[in-house]
């Protein structure tokens, strides 16, 4: 989408409720996509889908006070994953040293999700600047996904949210993150080498 519609669009949506919708398209960048999610506060994030159905989305988070950033994964597979339930995971980007925290499972767009909020902008620089992210749960790897394209993406998400700022009044003001890509593992996702429900104890 140009930024000439996606302002537009903004434009409609914020003087005409009828008219909103949950997520407005920025653009693409590679197997990325960037938008701008109204159910955020009006926040941009960045979002790749894997072959395994394995979906991975990144951004920013003005619900509260403190605004942060959030990591949510996740996959249809892993049915066992509870609603509301807190699942202690750790994130490695390449071989750096693991972020240990505690997700929160959800149940939406038909699928299962594991949510982190309150993310820094160190954690966003990792994940622009790194190869690769995987994940661990309950001492198994439940994720290997590539991140082929994250800089651009996460460039384009601070460039999505810098206009969404311009447009609208009253918004959260320029980010300072910085610039610089089987079955549940809940089984297995995109590249892991698991085979049953890690959730189903």
């Amino acid at each position: 989408m140009s930024r000439c519609m996606f302002i537009a669009l903004l434009l409609v949506c914020s003087v005409t409720p009828a008219a909103a919708q949950q997520a407005i398209p920025w653009k693409s960048s590679g197997d990325w996509d960037i938008l701008m999610d109204q159910t955020m506060g009006n926040a941009c994030y960045v979002t790749a889908a894997y072959e395994d159905g394995t979906v991975i989305r990144l951004g920013f988070n003005f619900l509260e006070n403190e605004r942060t950033m959030y990591l949510a994964i996740g996959n249809a597979k892993w049915k066992s994953l509870e609603d509301s339930k807190d699942y202690e995971i750790s994130v490695t980007f390449d071989n750096r040293t693991p972020w240990k925290a505690a997700a929160v499972g959800s149940d939406f767009a038909s699928a299962k999700w594991l949510f982190i909020n309150g993310l820094k902008g160190s954690f966003a620089n990792e994940f622009a600047r790194k190869h690769s992210v995987r994940v661990h749960y309950n001492g198994r790897e439940i994720v290997n996904l590539r991140l082929k394209g994250s800089s651009k993406a996460i460039d384009e998400m601070i460039a999505c949210q810098t206009t969404v700022n311009e447009v609208t009044s009253g918004k959260p003001q320029q980010p300072t993150t910085p610039a610089p890509s089987p079955q549940d593992p809940f089984s297995a996702a995109p590249n892991t080498r698991n085979a049953s429900d890690p959730f189903d104890m």
